[in-house]
């Protein structure tokens, strides 16, 4: 066998295995808030549309990069008249933070990242829309501010 057919077979194998065990339902992005470095209020704003019978919002945060004294990453979720917020206390790490939740049905969320002074940070979060029987339902994403 090739070496080219046995990666596509690898890679069809993978998708396979995801897809299996739910990994495919998975959304996440990532990228480098404040990448000069020197706007401690930088900002990333997205709205994260949940339809098709979404009860609620699960999304978590995770800092990629060294940790710095003073310098963290909090990721904000709010809906309507409703919002929470969790921070990654221990930057550089391989996990992300707890995940938070946020009960507000189908519609349109926004999602914020912030973080506590001046000073690049990479970045990942994950995000779903899911309904009350655990099922993970419709889900886009449009970034409306990268500073």
């Amino acid at each position: 066998m090739k070496i080219a057919s046995l990666k596509n077979l690898f890679i069809t194998a993978s998708i396979l295995v995801a897809a299996a065990s739910g990994i495919a339902h998975a959304h996440s992005g990532g990228g480098v808030i404040d990448p000069n470095g020197d706007n401690p209020s930088a900002t990333i704003l997205a709205a994260v549309n949940c339809t098709g019978g979404s009860d609620y919002l699960l999304a978590q945060v995770r800092d990629e990069s060294a940790p710095v004294p003073g310098l963290l990453l909090s990721l904000h979720v709010h809906k309507g008249q409703k919002m929470t917020s969790i921070t990654d206390t221990v930057p550089g790490d391989a996990f992300h933070s707890p995940e938070i939740r946020l009960d507000g049905g189908d519609g349109q969320y926004l999602m914020s990242l912030t973080k506590t002074n001046a000073g690049a940070r990479n970045f990942d979060v994950i995000w779903h829309c899911m309904s009350n029987s655990g099922i993970h339902t419709d889900t886009d994403i449009s970034v409306y501010q990268i500073q």
